[in-house]
């Protein structure tokens, strides 16, 4: 009955979610597309971060994996920037679309229903390194009807040898 009643929660709008997925399919789509990325660009890991995330305000299910993800462009050194050109074309050449009904500051791109707001940092104050060249927030589908409040899975967690390309 549980079950039933979280399938049918309002999502956002207040439509009910349909076709609801598990917390680990929400999960793995996420750990995929983050790889995908990481991948097309032979960028190295700086950092992955995964946790779940509220489709709402009110921090109520459903909700949907996203992944926090800093990554070093292979052959340009840590104390300047990527071109953002370059980058984005890479990804659009791969199927990542720019068409994405997500709205941001930063190029946000969609592919298999997962958004990803990408962004290219720009040249560190002389001195001073950067954190990564590439800062890509990849969400999921708002389709998981767990409720991650009781469970801590709201708080991120590495996983970056779980992203880091083959």
């Amino acid at each position: 009955m549980l079950t039933a009643s979280l399938a049918l929660s309002a999502c956002g709008g207040g439509e009910p979610v349909r076709d609801p997925i598990t917390p680990q399919q929400a999960r793995a789509e996420v750990i995929d597309a983050a790889r995908d990325i990481a991948t097309i660009l032979h960028a190295e890991i700086a950092e992955a971060k995964f946790s779940y995330e509220s489709c709402n305000d009110q921090g109520d299910p459903p909700f949907r994996g996203t992944v926090n993800l800093l990554l070093w462009m292979p052959g340009i050194p840590h104390n300047q920037p990527a071109d953002p050109k370059t980058v984005i074309q890479s990804l659009t050449a791969h199927g990542w679309s720019t068409d994405s009904s997500f709205v941001s500051h930063s190029p946000a791109l969609r592919k298999d229903n997962i958004d990803t707001i990408v962004t290219v940092t720009h040249p560190p104050p002389p001195g001073e390194t950067l954190g990564a060249h590439v800062i890509a927030q990849v969400d999921g589908e708002c389709r998981d009807t767990f409720d991650h409040r009781t469970d801590h899975s709201i708080l991120p967690v590495d996983v970056s040898n779980e992203v880091q390309p083959s």
